[in-house]
Parts: structure tokens; C-alpha cells; sequence
């Protein structure tokens, strides 16, 4: 993976541009996801209103992506990404005013914006990466989102759990607003590096991918990411309560080392699949129901380890799963799918995703107000974890005997 990942960064220059572009916001994103959590401890806000901080940090993106979707029949994916950037921007006036007004409202409204404009620009970067890259690059698509993680990592999530209480939350929001801007200009000079051939460019992008029109490869690439979020999302929502320590002081000081080791564990997955096996693994059930199992073992261990130590070894093992899953979801899509149908491909799946993550874990932080984190975890994705094997198992031949597409192109994926 890291050599094809840093090939496609020398031979195209778009690549590196919007690369950087998505490494500078997700830096500031990184902060302001650590404010936001951090301040609705420090206010005490209980379970359900953290998965609804949760929830309304992904669900706009459903409107999100299906304008996203509609915008790329007629406009450059570049304009969209840029337009996405400024709209991250703007909505910064959330968590400034969530931490001036010690407003629990206001916090939990602080992504809905990132949230909106992250939906808005994905069918635009699969179209990106699916005019710009061959399709032995196609891999790369999954390494240059865990780059851009990475960044969110250490240098937002990890770095922001660090500075938090050391500098002022409007100081961190500064740098945030800084890295938007900063983005915008990267993904302006990328555009203008950015070339495609002429019959590509004429392609006559798809609005609407129906679901009887799908094969049933390209409907299990679909499914794959809401299949990950039907058992990790109640688990994520409820993560920052699933502290092993109790106590005011306790809880708030390992929520966030908790959070930065989901991180960790997200970064590191995807680099697990070497480069030339990511269309065999992706057609794994048995690999993803393996994933899946270890992520929902690892979190169900949480409430009971006897040490913070213990219990950010298991959150990093839970999400260096979850994020192998993750990866080979992305690629399915941009195997199987043509250029013309990718963006309403992307947008499908999205969405499904958006709606799972917003019911469950909803579902998941009310419930834990009444019995607590540890049995609400239990019931919503131990749940989803059978419905997820039950659909992998009714399935689990005719991936194998399907064609990736009906053209040479993605047969050679």
C-alpha cells in the first residue's frame, strides 16, 4: 500500500494538492471535535445528549450528499470540494458561540455544518479518484483517506486532547477557521492541475442509481459501510461513558485518551491490506464478519477492564478492524461501479450509512440513561452484529460468482 500510495503522489500533483488541502482541515476538524466532547463533560451533559452530539456530527451529510450528488452532474468536483470547504468555515459560529455561552445546544449543533459539507463533496471525490487514478491506483484512494486521518490523529485529535485545558478553546477554534482557509486555496491550485481525458470529461454523470439496477457485487459494495455502522456506531456514540474509572475527574480525563485511541486504531487498519489483495479481501465475508466480531468483542470488554490501560488497548484493537472494513468498503465502490454511476454509488451508500448512524446510536444513548452504557452497547450492536451475519450469510455466494462490472475496465481492478 505505502508504495503505490506514494507513487500516486509524485506522478499526480492534484493528488498531493488535495491531499494536503484535506490534511490542513481535518487538522482543525480534529479540534474542534476535541472541544466539543470535552466541553459537554466539563458541562455534564448525559449519555443521550453525547449520541446526539454524535448523531448530528454525520446525519446532515445526508442532505449533504444528495445535493453533493446532483451538483456533479453539472459542475467541476473541484468546485464542489471548495464550496465544501467554506461551508466548514462558516459553520465554526457553532462551537464559538457553544464555548463563549457554555450553550449544550450550541455544542451539540458545532459539526452540523462539517457534517453537511463532508456529504455535499464525497460523490465528488470518488468521481475525482475515479477519472484521476487507473485502476491499479485504485487503492490509493483508501491509503490518501487514512493520510488525511492521520493528520486528524495526531495532530487534531491527539494533539487537542493535550492542549485541552491548557489553551483556550476560542485559541484551538482559531486554528480550526485558519485550516479551512488554507484548504480552500489548496483545493483552488489543485483543480487547476488536475486533467482527465476528453471521452472521460464528456461522460454523462448518472443522477439516480436504482436499486433494481444493481448487480448483486455492487450491492453488497453498497451495504458495506452500513453494515459497519449498524454494529459500530451505538458503540462509538457511547464510547466517551464506557470509561472503566468513575468519578467527575476520572471520567473527563480518560474519555479523551480513549477517543485519540479510536483514532489510532482507525489510522493503522487500512495499511493491514497490502495493495494487491484489496479485491480478494473485499469479497471476504468471512474477513468482514471476522472484523466485525473482534471490534464488538473489544468494546463489550471496555466497561469491565480493570485498568485505562487495558481499556485503550481494546478501543485501538476494536477500530484497527473496523477500519479494515472500512477500506475495503471504499474500494468496492470505485471497483464496481463505472465512472457515470460512482457519484450516485458513493451517495447511496452514504446515505444508508447516515441513517443507520443516526437511528442506532440515538436508540443506544436513550436506552443508556435507563439501564446504562454497558447493556444499551450490548442490546443495539449486539443486535446489529446478527443482522449484519445473517445478511453476509444469505449472501455469501453470489459475490463470488458475480462479475465486478459489465466492462473490461473494472475487471481489471
Amino acid at each position: 500500500m505505502v508504495k503505490v500510495l506514494t507513487g500516486a503522489l509524485r506522478t499526480h500533483r492534484w493528488l498531493a494538492l488535495m491531499g494536503g488541502g484535506f490534511v490542513l482541515s481535518s487538522i482543525g476538524s480534529g479540534l474542534t471535535f476535541v472541544i466539543v466532547f470535552g466541553e459537554l463533560l466539563r458541562l455534564h451533559a448525559p449519555a443521550s445528549s453525547l449520541a446526539i452530539a454524535y448523531i448530528l456530527s454525520s446525519a446532515p451529510g445526508l442532505l449533504g450528499s444528495k445535493l453533493g450528488q446532483k451538483l456533479c452532474v453539472n459542475k467541476s468536483p473541484f468546485e464542489i470540494l471548495i464550496i465544501g470547504e467554506l461551508l466548514g468555515f462558516l459553520g465554526l459560529v457553532f462551537p464559538v458561540y457553544g464555548v463563549t455561552s457554555s450553550s449544550v445546544p450550541a455544542l451539540l449543533m458545532a459539526e452540523c455544518a462539517t457534517a453537511f459539507a463532508t456529504g455535499m463533496t464525497l460523490p465528488a471525490i470518488y468521481l475525482i479518484f475515479k477519472r484521476g487514478l487507473s485502476e491499479s491506483e485504485m487503492p490509493v484512494a483508501t491509503g490518501i483517506d487514512t493520510l488525511i486521518f492521520s493528520a486528524h490523529v495526531f495532530f487534531g485529535v491527539g494533539v487537542g486532547a493535550l492542549l485541552y485545558g491548557k489553551l483556550s478553546s476560542l485559541a484551538l477554534l482559531l486554528v480550526d477557521a485558519a485550516s479551512f482557509l488554507a484548504s480552500t486555496a489548496f483545493m483552488v491550485i489543485a483543480s487547476r492541475n488536475f486533467r482527465w481525458e476528453k471521452d472521460s470529461a464528456e461522460i454523462e454523470i448518472i443522477a439516480e442509481l436504482p436499486w433494481c439496477t444493481l448487480s448483486t457485487i455492487q450491492r453488497r459494495g453498497v451495504l458495506l459501510l452500513p453494515m459497519l455502522a449498524l454494529v459500530g456506531s451505538p458503540a462509538m456514540a457511547l464510547l466517551p461513558v464506557l470509561a472503566p474509572v468513575t468519578g467527575e475527574a476520572n471520567q473527563t480525563g480518560i474519555a479523551l485518551p480513549l477517543l485519540f485511541a479510536r483514532s489510532l486504531g482507525q489510522l493503522f487498519g487500512p495499511f493491514l491490506i497490502p495493495a494487491s489483495r484489496f479485491n480478494e479481501n473485499s469479497r471476504s465475508n468471512k474477513l468482514i464478519f471476522g472484523c466485525l466480531a473482534l471490534f464488538l468483542g473489544c468494546y463489550m470488554l471496555v466497561p469491565y477492564s480493570d485498568s485505562a490501560i487495558l481499556a485503550l488497548i481494546l478501543i485501538f484493537l476494536a477500530h484497527v478492524a473496523s477500519n479494515v472494513v472500512f477500506a475495503l468498503a471504499i474500494y468496492s465502490v470505485l471497483a464496481n461501479f463505472e465512472e457515470q454511476q460512482v457519484t450516485a454509488a458513493s451517495a447511496k451508500s452514504y446515505r444508508l450509512q447516515m441513517i443507520v448512524s443516526s437511528m442506532a446510536p440515538l436508540g443506544a444513548g436513550l436506552l443508556a440513561d435507563q439501564i446504562g452504557p454497558a447493556l444499551a452497547l450490548y442490546s443495539f450492536s449486539g443486535v446489529g452484529f446478527v443482522v449484519v451475519g445473517a445478511l453476509l450469510l444469505h449472501n455469501h455466494r453470489s459475490p463470488l460468482r458475480q462479475k465486478t462490472s459489465t466492462t473490461s475496465r473494472s475487471s481489471q481492478v
